[in-house]
């Protein structure tokens, strides 16, 4: 999402600039990387919610079962 902001800036300052060109080709970028972070994300929770972990770990190997009471089946 780093990314995202730092495009969306660029594209700001390009619109800014008078460069319609590079402005346009900034924002589509962001769109691109915003909406990928965002469905990277959202498979990562559905896994794991598939999986009963009991929060969301995108970078962890490690985790906890849920209760037996909080499990959806």
């Amino acid at each position: 999402m780093m990314v995202a902001v730092a495009l969306l800036a660029m594209a700001l300052a390009a619109a800014a600039g008078d460069r319609p060109h590079l402005a346009v080709v900034a924002a589509v970028l962001c769109a691109v990387v915003a909406i990928t972070g965002l469905v990277v994300f959202e498979s990562t929770v559905r896994r794991d919610h598939s999986d009963h972990h009991t929060t969301p770990r995108l970078l962890s190997d490690s985790w906890q079962r849920a209760p037996r009471l909080r499990r959806r089946g």
